[in-house]
């Protein structure tokens, strides 16, 4: 139990420097998401993978709507800043992007496991 929160630990401040090089331009949202770590199940993580993928789907709106975009950013520093020591996002965030977590790549580790857990998906 005690291994399985410093994991996620590990994995959420990853998944913070990740969002931090996003949006300081070191990386791009592609590669960013890329990065995030694979078969991870904590919640927290999810929300962060689709709030970095909206941010990327949304190019247009944050083009013609600079508040919209200045909302995007202000939510990917506040992830990215509760996840430097680890902790998990509100639940409101969590629940906002609940409803995209089955179809999202990175529930599916790599290798053969991940192969069979995504045939099973159909």
């Amino acid at each position: 139990m005690q291994k399985s929160s410093i994991d996620i630990t590990k994995q959420r401040q990853l998944v913070g420097n990740i969002v931090i090089a996003v949006l300081t331009e070191r990386i791009s949202v592609k590669k960013g998401l890329l990065l995030f770590p694979k078969g991870v199940e904590d919640p927290s993580i999810h929300a962060a993978w689709h709030a970095l993928c909206h941010y990327e789907a949304d190019e247009d709106i944050k083009a013609k709507d600079i508040e919209y975009n200045n909302q995007q950013v202000e939510l990917l520093e506040m992830i990215a800043f509760t996840f430097k020591d680890g902790s998990p996002l509100p639940q409101n965030i969590i629940d906002a992007y609940k409803p995209y977590y089955k179809e999202d790549p990175i529930s599916y580790t790599d290798g053969f496991k991940g192969i069979i857990k995504k045939l099973l998906r159909f």
